[in-house]
């Protein structure tokens, strides 16, 4: 997104994204008024959210009077609101990994680093060794997340894993080094999904994390951003 939003509204979009990810339900503005610490009458609440709304950022699901994120929310939300985080505490064992000699194979470590960081974020998590050679873990978390519980989307997560060597290789194709986020539509697992890769650079391995496109993508982006150093 070129423009930004004013303040209020950014304020309000953040809040809606976060309070999403962190509950999976709609957000009302009786829930904007009672947590988001904002000095604003609930009045004026909903006629920001009402413009949000109208603005493409939020959207009113038919059986509920709270809004959720749309997939362009999430995107501005990503481009121009991440709140830091801390994510010392939670590296440091995967740093660990990476201290240990095991087996004296770095597959090996990429896959302990993997499931570990699967559990740390409670998300599904890969790992691109090179084109068409692919490792996952974590698909439990996945399937325990309401967007991924319908057979559809059962069937759709077990096609894009049966296919993950394809992706992997489409993907040492076309991404740059860093870490890079892609939500929605962009996602290569699929519209209903987030992921967020760290490619740290040209010649070396790859490791993704996949998830709802509610994930926490403050504390996920963090993460990938410290694992960057380490490998």
């Amino acid at each position: 997104m070129n423009t930004r939003l004013d303040t209020r509204k950014e304020q309000l979009l953040a809040f809606v994204v976060r309070e999403h990810s962190r509950s999976a339900q709609p957000v009302a503005s009786e829930i904007v008024r009672g947590k988001a610490g904002l000095d604003i009458s609930p009045a004026t609440i909903r006629a920001e959210m009402a413009a949000l709304e109208r603005a493409g950022f939020l959207k009113q699901p038919h059986t509920s009077a709270g809004r959720v994120p749309t997939e362009a929310g999430y995107r501005y939300y990503v481009a121009n609101c991440l709140e830091h985080q801390n994510v010392e505490h939670d590296i440091q064992a995967m740093r660990n990994v990476f201290q240990e000699r095991h087996e004296n194979e770095d597959e090996a470590r990429l896959k302990i680093l993997a499931r570990e960081l699967a559990r740390t974020i409670e998300e599904g998590v890969f790992v691109g060794f090179a084109p068409q050679s692919s490792y996952y873990t974590g698909l439990s978390y996945l399937f325990d997340q309401p967007e991924f519980q319908s057979v559809d989307m059962v069937r759709h997560m077990g096609e894009m894993v049966d296919n993950l060597d394809r992706i992997i290789a489409e993907l040492f194709e076309e991404v740059a080094p860093g870490v890079q986020v892609y939500v929605g539509e962009d996602s290569p697992f699929g519209a209903q999904c987030g992921t967020v890769l760290l490619r740290p650079g040209q010649d070396q391995p790859m490791m993704g994390v996949l998830g709802p496109m509610r994930m926490d993508y403050d504390r996920t982006i963090a993460l990938m951003k410290a694992l960057e150093n380490i490998l």
